[in-house]
């Protein structure tokens, strides 16, 4: 008997693992249950940007460029899409990659450059000066029985030396799906010391500040980096809506 209450106290416990509560066991020794709440992101004001995903057959006309709109249209599926990835695979180290792509720069304000994806596969976003926590959740109907609904969204630094070589090297991905609710992304937008391809930082830096770090470090014998970017792979199934909040810090 004693052994079979052993059993189904291990089995409560790893059911409650596997649903998200926390085991409280108080000095008394008796249990409470409590659900893990929701990670929630920062209160206060933020600047909200809307990544709408269409059908492939989608027409809206144009670029959707107003730097005042809060919207990008992207495919609900980017499956068979990819984001061109071009050079020396031994230099680049990576093949092109599925998705579409989001151009990220930083200027004076926040602003859509490009909301429209499915003229020629590329979004374009300004944020403001300074740096931010980054939140983002799926907020469209849940999917269906059967269904998985998700966005992969990795981070990318892309940077071409005086020889015309290509480096491209990820910097930290996010799953978003409906039932996950909100993500801190934040790391997406910073380069670690581990994540940096050449090895020339001492701490985790954001990314707009590395890449003006990276063009003007002097490699001594070694090529200079001419120009680097940062960006998106956007890469989407089936979520209609992905909301993304920016909190300056």
């Amino acid at each position: 008997m004693k052994r079979l209450f052993c059993l189904l106290v291990i089995g409560l416990v790893l059911g409650l693992i596997l649903t998200g509560c926390n085991l409280v066991v108080p000095q008394d020794g008796s249990l409470n249950l409590t659900k893990a709440k929701p990670i929630k992101p920062p209160s206060g004001a933020h600047y909200n940007l809307n990544i709408i995903g269409k059908k492939a057959d989608w027409n809206g006309g144009g670029s959707y460029d107003n730097p005042d709109r809060h919207t990008m249209f992207v495919p609900e599926d980017t499956t068979g899409l990819f984001i061109p990835t071009p050079g020396d695979d031994e230099t680049t180290n990576v093949g092109d990659l599925p998705g579409i792509k989001i151009e990220m720069t930083q200027g004076d304000e926040f602003a859509v450059l490009d909301g429209n994806a499915f003229d020629d596969g590329e979004c374009a976003f300004q944020l403001a000066p300074g740096k931010y926590e980054v939140w983002i959740t799926a907020k469209a109907k849940p999917p269906k029985p059967g269904e998985d609904y998700y966005t992969n969204i990795g981070g990318w630094v892309f940077a071409a030396d005086d020889e015309g070589d290509n480096y491209y090297y990820n910097i930290g991905s996010v799953m978003v799906k409906k039932n996950l609710g909100w993500l801190d992304a934040t790391h997406i937008f910073y380069v670690s010391t581990g994540e940096d391809y050449f090895g020339i930082i001492l701490e985790d830096m954001w990314v707009f500040d590395y890449l003006d770090f990276l063009v003007g470090y002097d490699f001594g014998d070694d090529p200079d980096i001419t120009d680097a970017a940062y960006f998106w792979q956007y890469d989407n199934h089936g979520n209609k809506l992905v909301k993304v909040r920016f909190y300056e810090k």
